[in-house]
């Protein structure tokens, strides 16, 4: 079973260049994703959820993934600080 760090390592790298991340007010039907389902796509883990909401800053990942001013730099901030969080690997 995968750590919270390698879900989100696996997540992030599912949206790593702006021509992969879906920004949340695009239409549904573009192959780019959003950040949930980039997680959906890598986990069902609840704590990966909760690892990367605790370092969203506007509300939520739903809202921040679709706020006006979020930027795909904004996203792999938000990821690597989630990573980060999580130290090391042992």
């Amino acid at each position: 079973m995968a750590t919270v760090r390698e879900n989100l390592i696996a997540a992030r790298a599912l949206i790593d260049t702006p021509e992969k991340w879906r920004h949340g007010s695009e239409l549904a039907t573009t192959r780019r994703r959003t950040i949930l389902s980039a997680l959906d796509e890598v986990t069902s883990d609840q704590a990966t959820f909760e690892a990367l909401t605790a370092q969203s800053p506007r509300g939520g990942l739903v809202f921040f993934n679709k706020a006006p001013g979020t930027t795909h730099s904004d996203i792999m901030a938000l990821f690597d600080r989630a990573i980060g969080a999580q130290g090391d690997p042992a």
